[in-house]
């Protein structure tokens, strides 16, 4: 707090210097001469231009306030704690009171996984280079990293530039088995995540997607396991990892196999809207999943792509989805009904083993678990067939 007093007492006393940086900049030497590091970060919100906007400020309100901690955190490679602790001193500098909207609270509940949806925020494209090391190659595109080769920080910033050269995919088993890593947030400008890059992270809780995001796992079967001498494709990106909740941007098409499998904390997930498949296995044994939100365009959900997810309640499929193959919700002993769309014309299918059925076996399943339906269609011939209660959707 004494510090705080001292940075409000500059922002009293000599108002001038916020307009020139290398007044400041003395004027902070001579207030904090043993504390490089505050200096630093004091200086990096004014370099952003938040200084600026604070002076214009009578309140200062949640969603304000995130902009800028975001924007020095993203901007600069600076961890979250010390980006709120630098626009916090001048909040306080410039005694701040807080204030919060009602629809921007509602904003804020609707957050997911580190990464809130608030449509009057732009997302820009913004170089972002990092202290970390990396071992990296170059593809016709842009930089491809291939390993994450420094410590375990419990956050990391996948930075869209190194070495002025722009990064535009992370590649396959990048972060592999790094489990002291808490929090990831993947720099705007990467466009592909690889097969298992955060396989067994088991300590990565939250991850940020930038909007230029296109694929999560990877048809290149580089740096696959090799099986009778041939490689098969594996690739389970977030796979036994710690992530609690994930929104996957729009621009997100493809998420591959396996992807979120064994994410045994994931409660809450949000798919993007173009997505057309759920792919086999990609959520399968999620213990803690119970609501996903589904892509309006979906066309297929894939063999055992949600089997074992055993708190799942209600299932509302969209409109359009032809196909639910076999074992896509075996062992959701949880699930008390699914709604199935009109579109639906197979469900069972699928390249599987034949042993698996589509909501597991009798036993296995709700007592109440019950598919709703409309009358005449695909799924009151299945239901009737396989003697499952139906409703009337």
């Amino acid at each position: 707090m004494e510090d705080d007093k001292v940075l409000a007492g500059l922002v009293q006393d000599y108002p001038d210097a916020l307009s020139d940086r290398k007044r400041l900049q003395a004027l902070l030497m001579d207030l904090f001469p043993q504390d490089r590091r505050k200096r630093n970060l004091l200086l990096i919100a004014y370099d952003d231009g938040i200084v600026g906007e604070l002076r214009g400020l009578a309140q200062i309100d949640k969603m304000t306030l995130h902009r800028f901690v975001r924007s020095v955190e993203l901007g600069y490679d600076i961890r979250t704690k010390s980006a709120e602790a630098a626009v916090m001193a001048w909040v306080r500098a410039f005694g701040l009171s807080m204030e919060e909207k009602e629809e921007q609270k509602e904003e804020t509940d609707r957050s997911v996984g580190g990464q809130e949806s608030f449509p009057f925020v732009k997302k820009e494209w913004e170089p972002c280079e990092s202290d970390s090391l990396y071992e990296y190659e170059e593809t016709a595109r842009g930089l491809r990293i291939l390993k994450y080769a420094d410590f375990d920080e419990p956050v990391v910033v996948i930075p869209n530039i190194i070495e002025g050269k722009k990064v535009i995919a992370v590649g396959n088993y990048a972060f592999k088995g790094c489990v002291g890593i808490q929090k990831v947030i993947v720099s705007e400008g990467i466009e592909i995540l690889g097969n298992g890059v955060f396989l067994n992270c088991r300590g990565l809780q939250e991850v940020s997607l930038p909007t230029s995001l296109r694929g999560i796992g990877s048809t290149d079967t580089t740096g696959c396991p090799k099986i009778l001498g041939s490689e098969i494709k594996y690739e389970g990106a977030f796979e036994y990892s710690g992530l609690k909740s994930v929104t996957v941007p729009d621009s997100v098409k493809y998420i591959g196999e396996n992807s979120f499998a064994g994410c045994g904390q994931l409660k809450r997930a949000v798919l993007p809207d173009k997505l057309r498949e759920i792919k086999k296995n990609t959520f399968r044994w999620c213990k803690s999943l119970w609501e996903v939100t589904f892509p309006r365009e979906l066309n297929a959900v894939r063999i055992s792509a949600f089997e074992g997810c055993s708190v799942l309640r209600t299932v509302d499929l969209p409109e359009g989805v032809e196909s639910i193959e076999e074992g896509a919700f075996a062992g959701c002993k949880g699930l008390e009904s699914i709604y199935i769309p009109d579109s639906v014309t197979e469900i069972g299918g699928g390249k599987g083993t034949g042993f698996l059925k589509t909501f597991g076996e009798p036993e296995e399943r709700h007592e109440n678990f019950t598919i709703r339906c409309h009358s005449g269609s695909y799924a009151m011939k299945y239901a009737r067939t396989w003697q499952i209660r139906c409703e009337r959707a």
